[in-house]
């Protein structure tokens, strides 16, 4: 009887020499294999490349504004340069690998399928499988991950987007006064979460509502894919029996069409990040030897092979002005605190109206943990 076609002959082998020719002569396709496992957001972000370390960008602020001729009229002149730091981080992966048992379970994964699975050599796809790895463990971080020099995950290596909007709301930088940072009054939910959305866009009730110069361009609103369910829910009960209500599936907000929702697994539930795609960056550097891809024959066994790689990455707001961002959140309490690190969960405490980065790393008694 023949094989059928998509079968994996589980005797295929590889040798570490045919592996590191591999990673060197498909080198510039592999290295943005990560950048195409995190293609479901990065296609609504900006991709800066060349950034080693540190890049400081700078923006301009000033109240300047003409009115009715008065010759005694004389403004302050005062222009604020603010400057921010886009940073990425070296990190690295060394792994033992058994190439088999990856060539196995390809036909199972997402990175490459179909013709283009059957077109390429089996080395370039054990490796292209590999480095995919890496970008996925990025990609389900790009929210959560908070910088820690000492750790081993990718969750240690970055700061994701929560940890960036942290410092900036403890310094008071993101703030409702600011008019780019507010607080859900309750959590999204099937019933509400139509109603929540136009309010707090339009300013509606107690919203302050979104700024007119934010509002005004085309905007990617970055949400949690339950979000997304929650929304077409309630527009479903609001108005599901309206004529001109043709799908279920909504893609932007009602009555803004220049706002598209970008759902994302990866984005934390009761949370939302309106910004233009060109103010919210993924940052990597992807030029010179520092970042390499090597497969090695291993040193502690002869079945194995040592995967390595090295790579800088990091994520950054252009700008936080209320008039390029707006973030909302809604703070949770913890209800189970037993045998929990506070600090390692990412956890917060509330400090007058403001809701902070616990550092306790056992739980006191008597303190309300928050989460997202």
């Amino acid at each position: 009887m023949a094989k059928p076609a998509t079968a994996v002959d589980p005797q295929t082998t590889f040798t570490p020499a045919e592996l590191s020719q591999s990673f060197q002569q498909y080198r510039t396709e592999l290295i943005v294999m990560p950048m195409l496992a995190m293609q479901a957001a990065l296609q609504h972000m900006t991709a800066r490349t060349g950034i080693r370390y540190q890049q400081h960008v700078h923006e301009m602020k000033g109240n300047f504004e003409i009115g009715p001729y008065n010759k005694y009229k004389m403004g302050d002149g005062a222009v604020a340069i603010v400057q921010r730091t886009l940073e990425t981080f070296f990190g690295n992966c060394i792994e033992p690998i058994d190439p088999n048992s990856i060539v196995q379970s390809l036909w199972g994964s997402d990175v490459t399928k179909g013709e283009a699975l059957k077109n390429v050599p089996w080395v370039k796809r054990v490796c292209a499988y590999i480095m995919a790895q890496l970008g996925e463990k990025l990609f389900m971080e790009m929210w959560t991950a908070k910088r820690n020099a000492s750790g081993t995950t990718t969750h240690d290596l970055f700061n994701g987007f929560l940890a960036i909007e942290d410092v900036e709301i403890a310094a008071d930088k993101m703030s409702q006064e600011e008019g780019n940072f507010y607080l859900l009054p309750e959590a999204f939910d099937g019933d509400n979460t139509e109603e929540l959305l136009k309010d707090w866009f339009f300013g509606v009730g107690s919203w302050k509502g979104i700024g007119p110069k934010l509002r005004s361009q085309k905007l990617k609103l970055f949400m949690s894919d339950r979000t997304k369910h929650f929304y077409e829910e309630s527009y479903q009960k609001n108005h599901g029996s309206l004529p001109y209500n043709q799908q279920y599936q909504k893609a932007s907000l009602e009555g803004a069409p220049n706002v598209e929702f970008v759902p994302l697994a990866n984005v934390p539930d009761n949370y939302l990040s309106l910004t233009p795609r060109t103010n919210i960056l993924s940052l990597w550097n992807q030029r010179g030897q520092d970042e390499t891809f090597l497969v090695e024959k291993s040193l502690t066994s002869h079945y194995d092979l040592d995967f390595i790689a090295n790579l800088f990455y990091g994520e950054q707001y252009l700008s936080i002005n209320k008039e390029m961002l707006n973030v909302v959140r809604f703070y949770t309490a913890v209800t189970t605190t037993t045998g929990k690190n506070p600090k390692s969960e990412g956890w917060y405490v509330k400090s007058g109206s403001k809701y902070v980065q616990t550092a306790d790393t056992t739980p006191q008694s008597g303190t309300t943990y928050y989460t997202l």
